[in-house]
């Protein structure tokens, strides 16, 4: 016994039916079926690429960290557009100039350690709130 609709016909009509044919006959029969299956994919589906981006997000907003060995970089100081200098670590065989030398010892008073060189402190003129002119900010 084969389970085909009336009037459609069947290979005991002679009339072999293709795998399309039957695929759609399925469909039809188990509809409800398929579409509870194909919105719990799909709901599943969604929650998954929701929660990548959630995911990402939440790693660009940390600050990446960089590794100790690589920097001895204080944190930024109290204004968000000013670097403090900084000491940093030299790569293997390399010294600090005579200039960074004299300058740590004029900053600190003490000998600039080996196989570190003094990085000066900068800042991001013009983008901070407080170096604009009143004038400026209302035009």
């Amino acid at each position: 016994m084969t389970d085909s609709t009336p009037g459609e016909p069947t290979p005991e009509d002679g009339e072999p039916t293709s795998f399309v044919e039957n695929t759609k006959n399925l469909i039809k029969k188990h509809k409800g079926k398929v579409l509870a299956v194909g919105g719990a994919v799909g709901s599943v589906a969604l929650a998954v690429v929701f929660a990548s981006l959630a995911e990402r997000r939440d790693a660009e907003d940390q600050e990446p960290l960089s590794a100790p060995e690589t920097t001895d970089e204080p944190p930024r100081s109290s204004s968000a557009y000013d670097v403090d200098s900084f000491l940093r670590k030299l790569p293997d065989g390399q010294n600090a100039s005579e200039e960074k030398k004299e300058k740590y010892k004029e900053e600190t008073g003490e000998d600039l350690p080996p196989g570190k060189t003094w990085v000066d402190g900068w800042s991001y003129p013009g983008d901070s709130p407080e170096d604009e002119d009143p004038g400026e900010a209302a035009a």
